[in-house]
Parts: C-alpha cells; sequence; structure tokens
C-alpha cells in the first residue's frame, strides 16, 4: 500500500473514535433515554414498559443506531493495536489485550444495541415479563462483562505507561486508563441492589464508570490518536521511540 493511502486509512479510522462519542451520546443516551437508565431492577415488567419502552417507542431506531456505531469501536481499536507494533512491525501481547478487548467491547455494544431495539419493537405484542427477562439479560450482558474493556484498558495502559521511548500518550494517561478500568469492578453488583451507588443508574456504576471512560479514557487516547496519524512518517517513527530511518 503506497504511504499516502495508508495515512489516509489510519486518519479515517482515527475519525471513527469522535463519531463514536457523538453516536452513543445521541443514540444511546438521548433517543434511547439511558441517561440515566431506567431502575429495571426496582420495576415489574408492566412498569418497565409503562415507563420506558411503552413510553419512548424511539428506543427502537435508537438502538438500531447503536448497533452499527458501535462497531467504530472496533475499528478504533485496530487502528490502535497497529500503533503499539514495535519496530519490526510484531504485535506483543499487550498489543493483543488491546485489540481483543476493543473487538470485544464493540460487538457488546451491537449485541446489547439490538436486543434492546428488540424489546423495544416487540413491546405490546408479546408478554412482559419476556421484555424484562431480554432487557435484563442485556444489562446483565453490558454491565457484568467489564473484564472484556478492562482487558484492552490495562493493554493498553501497560503500554503506555512501561514503553518510556514513545512519546505519544503521557504516561499519566495510562495510569488513568487502569484506575478506570479497576473501577469497572462493582458492575457486577448492579444485578443485586436496587437503590445506591451501584444500582443501575447509580453514582458510581453509571454516572462515574460511564463518564470516565468516555472522556477520561476514550476521549483522551483518541486525542492523542488524532494527533499522531497527522504527523509525517519520520515524526510518527520518532514518536514511537523508534530509530530514525537513513
Amino acid at each position: 500500500m503506497e504511504e499516502s493511502t495508508k495515512r489516509a486509512v489510519e486518519r479515517a479510522l482515527a475519525w471513527t473514535g469522535p463519531i463514536f462519542v457523538v453516536a452513543m451520546v445521541y443514540f444511546w443516551g438521548m433517543m434511547s433515554h439511558n441517561i440515566p437508565p431506567p431502575n429495571f431492577m426496582a420495576m415489574t415488567p408492566e412498569q418497565l414498559i409503562a415507563e420506558y419502552y411503552g413510553k419512548y417507542p424511539e428506543i427502537g431506531v435508537g438502538m438500531i443506531a447503536v448497533a452499527s456505531f458501535g462497531m467504530f469501536y472496533t475499528t478504533w481499536s485496530c487502528l490502535i493495536a497497529s500503533v503499539m507494533r514495535d519496530e519490526n512491525g510484531q504485535m506483543g501481547p499487550l498489543s493483543f489485550l488491546e485489540l481483543s478487548g476493543g473487538i470485544l467491547t464493540g460487538w457488546l455494544f451491537a449485541f446489547t444495541g439490538a436486543m434492546w431495539a428488540a424489546c423495544s419493537q416487540l413491546t405490546g405484542t408479546i408478554d412482559p415479563g419476556i421484555i424484562k427477562m431480554v432487557h435484563t439479560f442485556a444489562w446483565y450482558i453490558f454491565d457484568c462483562t467489564y473484564m472484556i474493556t478492562t482487558i484492552q484498558m490495562f493493554g493498553l495502559g501497560l503500554w503506555t505507561v512501561l514503553n518510556r521511548k514513545q512519546t505519544i500518550v503521557p504516561a499519566w494517561a495510562g495510569w488513568c486508563a487502569m484506575a478506570i478500568g479497576t473501577a469497572f469492578i462493582p458492575l457486577v453488583l448492579m444485578p443485586f441492589v436496587t437503590e445506591g451507588p451501584f444500582a443501575v443508574g447509580g453514582t458510581w456504576n453509571f454516572w462515574l464508570i460511564f463518564s470516565t471512560w468516555l472522556f477520561a479514557f476514550f476521549g483522551v487516547y483518541n486525542f492523542y490518536l488524532l494527533k499522531h496519524v497527522y504527523r509525517s512518517p519520520e515524526a510518527q517513527r520518532q514518536a514511537l521511540g523508534f530509530a530514525a530511518t537513513a
């Protein structure tokens, strides 16, 4: 592939990051009325229909969009993994951790988005108990499989901190990524509580976790990634700590 084409592809993939952020805030958060999400653990099936799916029919459209745009997280993660290669072009274990976590996180948005869309589209045609079962199952997948994204954040964070030659991303961003990944652990408490900070829309498990992950992790790394792909090829090599080409 010609160098100009390679750079154009990298820049296009880097911009899928900001597109992902805007799409998730609008389609998942605003259009699907998840800021904050309904406290379904404290609701009967009939309440979930009356106060959420039956009240906001646009949720179906919003979640279908989530199922599509959610995969932009995967395209962005693939670009990050390519940047993490060593001087010989090889991917090490940390880059594989980042890549596998990013692929599965993108799939998670697509899969759960489709499940929530189905709940919306089938409201009024099937038993409310089935709607709540599917809705709950999707949220269990969304929150309780947090290790998928935590693995990615630790792979990327460790690479940032331990690879002292690279100047693409500052070390503090790596420490921040690992701290946020660790903060995901209380998400496993969501199925067992109906109120308080660890509820599905609680202070910790929603407001703190989602805001820090989206802006303090994803936003920070995307900012530095965009800066990197607009450097010249030689400046990119220098930022990665590679020897200058002759």
